[in-house]
């Protein structure tokens, strides 16, 4: 096991409305994950329409699961079954820690509150690879 993989982190996946059967509300699960790879640091950010500023940027790396499923796959689990895995899609929200808030929709615990809740340890994910076609290492990562 990589050594830098020494973090805990809490993943909220979200089924979107629109893929949501049952209701066409968002409904998002919180799922605890150990071991595993989490770095912020302050970048630069270039835009091509107004002046660059500084953001955090944001990499976790999750170590390869068998709990892990495509969000494809994920949302076509009924949702007992559903809570046994996890997947990771933009939208989703990372927390460094564990974390018990639950993302109900309902003020105070709506997705946004919740993430401005744990700034500067949270985030939007804005890039996801799956990365365990490799040989070794092989892990998700997420970016924000």
């Amino acid at each position: 096991m990589n050594p830098n993989y020494n973090q805990t982190i809490t993943v909220y996946n979200c089924l979107r409305g629109e893929d949501n059967p049952d209701s066409k509300k968002d409904i998002w699960q919180r799922t605890i994950l150990h071991n595993c790879f989490y770095k912020n640091v302050i970048g630069r950010t270039e835009y091509a329409d107004k002046a660059p500023k500084m953001d955090n940027v944001y990499t976790v790396r999750i170590p390869a699961s068998e709990k892990y499923l495509s969000y494809r796959e994920w949302i076509r689990l009924p949702e007992k079954e559903r809570r046994e895995f996890f997947t990771c899609s933009q939208k989703d929200i990372v927390v460094r820690g564990e974390c018990t808030d639950e993302i109900t929709g309902i003020p105070p615990d709506t997705a946004s509150q919740v993430l401005s809740r744990y700034k500067p340890e949270a985030f939007v994910v804005a890039a996801f690879s799956d990365n365990t076609s490799h040989r070794m290492a092989k892990h998700y990562r997420l970016g924000g």
